[in-house]
């Protein structure tokens, strides 16, 4: 909400300042409300009282028929009592005793209970009861009242300190709420101090899990998890920085060596073309390179496989051994397929897969040996892996044979032309297609591949 202050130490504050407003405010209501119900069900109870003792003091006086004793009585009974009133009227509606009849101001809930404006001008509380059981005396209409201005001045005293007791309460409440919160948020803006030391020349730091509140606990871990993620992607585009940077420069010093070579001189046609030939193919070469970067880059950035459709993986197999032939055939190398599955796909991303797994395979068979392309459906799975004899594996190769240009010193010889970008590629398939890739270094040889569902999965 826009009027909400963006401070949530003043949030806090208001917040806990507008619920002890509510409690001091809904509390002194409360008590107030009783009081002043008390003190009417005590004013009630003592007009009773005396409307018993006046009723008490008729029939005392009913043998004799002496009005004169009955109300001289009635004179005793308000002695020292300012605050009451009593009247008395006879059934014809002569007023016996009392003066001036009052006003009724308000009828009350229960019977007989009014509130009455004196001839004087002072509201009263007042009962009125009828007295029938009087004989040989007439039946009498009596009506006792009390005088409700010290009790109502009671109330407003009373109303006054609570409004005072609110606001003392509430203003304490603010002081205390400000300094509550300042104190509980203190953790908050270290974390914040620690988080404004987090920089690129210093990606290591982490937020301090350190006497820790258990409620920033999850949001520290979770910080610390995405600083994690944030140093390993930018140490990871530092290296691909910088092994783009070494594959580029060799064949960009070659092409840029060679051209000034031939401009130099007055070099013949034939030389000039055969100069230009070389350029096209180390420009063929850049432009893969690049290509190759830019699907790396889009499957980083989530990029899903399209145009998926269940195709048979065997089929697809069976083409790509097709298709490399005459470079099985050069290295003296078999290869075959076992088993078979399915799975939703786009094939000619597999089938690019497929290809890089089947040319490193080549790269590191010896002659004479046989290569299997092999398939496994399980569990709503199916592996496709590429299996060449050999050494196996170093655990320590195993684990970044799919970085970028990641190569085992062993193998840079026997690469050649390779960028380093094959495996990275299949990797990246994988993942656009909701897979993981592996490896397994097995007795006598290695197993490379993919793990891709044969179901729908997004």
């Amino acid at each position: 909400m826009r009027w909400l202050p963006r401070s949530i130490s003043l949030r806090l504050t208001v917040a806990f300042s507008g619920i002890a407003l509510f409690v001091f405010a809904a509390a002194g209501i409360l008590l107030h409300h009783a009081l002043s119900r008390e003190f009417a069900q005590a004013g009630h109870a003592e007009l009773r009282g005396k409307i018993d003792l006046v009723q008490h003091h008729i029939e005392e006086a009913r043998p004799t028929r002496d009005m004169a004793t009955l109300l001289h009585r009635l004179d005793d009974m308000l002695i020292g009592r300012k605050e009451l009133r009593v009247w008395v009227q006879s059934s014809d509606g002569t007023v016996d005793y009392g003066g001036l009849p009052a006003t009724v101001i308000e009828r009350l809930g229960a019977p007989g209970h009014l509130r009455i404006l004196g001839a004087d001008g002072v509201t009263m509380d007042a009962i009125d009861a009828t007295l029938s059981d009087t004989a040989p005396l007439p039946p009498f209409k009596v009506r006792v009242a009390i005088d409700s201005r010290p009790r109502d001045k009671l109330l407003l005293t009373y109303r006054n300190i609570v409004v005072v007791v609110c606001l003392v309460g509430v203003l304490l409440t603010i002081g205390l709420s400000a300094v509550a919160t300042w104190y509980d948020l203190a953790p908050i803006k270290r974390l914040s101090v620690e988080a404004t030391k987090i920089r690129p020349n210093a990606l290591s730091l982490r937020l301090s899990n350190k006497d820790v509140d258990e409620e920033l606990q999850g949001l520290v871990s979770t910080f610390n998890t995405v600083l994690d993620r944030l140093e390993g992607a930018y140490r990871q585009m530092e290296a691909f920085n910088a092994d783009v940077a070494h594959e580029l420069r060799t064949p960009l010093a070659t092409l840029i060596s060679g051209t000034q070579l031939v401009l130099s001189n007055d070099a013949p046609p034939a030389e000039l073309r055969e100069t230009l030939a070389s350029n096209l193919e180390d420009l063929e070469q850049l432009r893969d390179l690049v290509n190759d970067m830019l699907f790396l880059a889009r499957a980083d950035q989530g990029d899903r496989a399209q145009g998926l459709e269940h195709a048979d993986l065997a089929a697809e197999a069976d083409k790509m051994i097709e298709y490399y032939e005459p470079v099985l055939a050069e290295a003296q190398v078999d290869a075959v397929r076992e088993g078979s599955g399915s799975a939703l796909c786009n094939p000619a991303l597999i089938r690019r897969a497929l290809a890089n797994l089947l040319s490193n395979a080549i790269k590191h068979t010896s002659p004479g040996q046989r290569i299997v392309v092999r398939l496994e459906s399980t569990r709503g799975r199916v592996r496709v892996s590429v299996f060449n004899p050999g050494v196996p594996i170093a655990p320590q190769v195993a684990a970044r044979m799919f970085d970028r240009f990641y190569r085992a010193d062993e193998v840079r010889a026997r690469v050649g032309e390779s960028h380093g970008l094959g495996l990275a590629i299949v990797r990246a398939i994988a993942s656009m297609h909701g897979g993981s890739v592996f490896v397994e270094p097995q007795s006598g040889g290695n197993s490379v591949g993919l793990e891709l569902s044969n179901i729908a999965w997004y």
